[in-house]
């Protein structure tokens, strides 16, 4: 379909990684096989949908993209490192990952037939300690309350019923967004498909 952003074939495990060198920047999901898309897949769009003034979240791109499967399930997964648990870091994440899925859901619209894939979203960052998680726990705003319940439950659903009240005309599919807690500050994790997918 588009032959310069081919997808790339991996066994038994698949990189994300963005390009700092100064704090967190790889995630590896073992115990997989699948096809890892190029970042600039969906980064390249951007400046058209730049030059169309288009508002957020089209203009935001993520760091990886990845398709695999687990119990006969086909499974895109859209991916954001950040560094930092910072409700507007955490929030801005689940961001980029919607403007990268709805982007790339636009350049497949040109197939005959409509992929049969559930969407996932990855956000990883360095584990808040407790302290951190209490500020953050007792903030009332709407980003402090997605990154309180994405921490804790490690998994939020959002319907596509629901995500037209906020990404009307737009028409963002059901997503099950995850969340990946790095501890000690490392520069790279490791975590097995199925414990990412966790209780969803």
């Amino acid at each position: 379909m588009y032959p310069h952003y081919a997808a790339s074939p991996f066994v038994s495990g698949c990189a994300v990684e963005e390009p700092a060198q100064n704090a967190f920047n790889r995630l590896v999901v073992t115990d997989c096989s699948g096809y890892a898309f190029p970042r600039s897949l969906a980064a390249d769009s951007l400046s058209f949908y730049s030059k169309a003034a288009s508002p957020d979240p089209m203009r935001f791109n993520s760091d990886g993209m990845f398709l695999t499967e687990i119990d006969g399930r086909r499974c895109l997964f859209v991916c954001e490192l950040k560094s930092s648990f910072d409700p507007a870091q955490i929030a801005h994440a689940k961001e980029q990952i919607v403007g990268t899925l709805l982007r790339l859901k636009a350049q497949m619209s040109i197939l005959q037939v409509k992929p049969d894939w559930e969407y996932h979203g990855v956000i990883v960052s360095y584990e808040p300690t407790e302290g951190q998680f209490m500020n953050v726990s007792k903030l009332t705003s709407r980003d402090a309350k997605f990154s309180s319940y994405l921490y804790t439950r490690k998994c939020k659903q959002i319907k596509a019923s629901v995500a037209c009240n906020f990404y009307k005309p737009l028409d963002l599919p059901d997503i099950c967004v995850h969340y990946v807690a790095v501890p000690d500050r490392k520069k790279e994790h490791r975590v097995s498909l199925r414990d990412l997918m966790g209780g969803c």
